[in-house]
C-alpha cells in the first residue's frame, strides 16, 4: 500500500528566488523594475519587502541603495565620488523613504534581535523633514565596494556613477521600525 504524502508548499526561500529570477531573466537587456503591485505576489504569501531585499543581498551578493528619487537611466551618480550601499533591506528601505536633506538622519550602524533600529529624524526648529509614501531601492553588485565600518551593514565605492540593474519600489508600510522626530538641528552651525 502507497503512502500518501500532500505535496509540500515551497518555502519561502524558494519561493523568494523564483520571483526574483521571474524579473531578472524576463524583458532582455536594461534595468528591471519590480512594482509595489508585483511585490503584493510575495506578500500575499506572508513575505516582506524586507524579507524579500535581505534574502537578495544574503543569497545573491548583492547590495542596496535606497533613495527617494526614481532614477530615469540605469546609474547612481554622486558628486562626491562615494556611492554608499547596504546589505541590511531596512537601511535601504529607510532611505527610500527618509530624505537627509535640511535634517539629520540618526541611525546605528549595527543592529540585531537584541539592539533595534529607531530611526531619529532631527530637524531644525520649523519641523520641516522631506517625506515620500514610496520609494525606491536600487540593487547594485557588491564588487568594488568596503564594508566601512566593518561588521557594520554600510559600504562604500569609491567612484563617480554605478550601474544598477534593479529597481524595487518602495511604501512606508515596508519601513516597520520606530521613527522619532526632534526639532533640535540647528542649521546655522554646519
Amino acid at each position: 500500500m502507497e503512502i500518501y504524502k500532500p505535496e509540500q508548499p515551497p518555502k519561502p526561500e524558494e519561493m523568494m528566488e523564483a520571483f526574483y529570477k521571474k524579473f531578472s531573466e524576463s524583458g532582455g537587456e536594461g534595468v528591471k523594475k519590480i512594482s509595489l503591485e508585483q511585490l503584493r505576489e510575495l506578500k500575499e504569501k506572508g513575505i516582506t519587502t524586507e524579507n524579500f531585499l535581505d534574502y537578495l543581498c544574503q543569497k545573491n551578493g548583492l547590495l542596496l541603495h535606497g533613495s527617494i528619487h526614481e532614477i530615469a537611466d540605469d546609474k547612481l551618480k554622486s558628486n562626491y565620488k562615494k556611492i554608499f550601499a547596504s546589505n541590511k533591506s531596512a537601511i535601504a528601505i529607510m532611505r527610500s523613504l527618509y530624505s537627509n536633506m535640511n535634517v539629520n538622519l540618526e541611525y546605528p550602524y549595527f543592529f540585531d534581535k537584541d539592539n533595534s533600529l529607531v530611526l531619529k529624524v532631527h530637524t531644525p526648529p520649523s519641523g520641516k523633514f522631506i517625506s515620500k509614501e514610496k520609494g525606491f531601492v536600487y540593487i547594485v553588485k557588491e564588487e568594488g565596494f568596503r564594508n566601512e565600518p566593518e561588521g557594520s551593514w554600510q559600504f562604500i565605492k569609491e567612484a563617480g556613477e554605478i550601474e544598477f540593474g534593479m529597481i524595487v519600489e518602495t511604501e512606508k508600510a515596508d519601513f516597520r521600525y520606530p521613527v522619532e522626530f526632534s526639532d533640535d538641528l540647528d542649521l546655522d552651525e554646519e
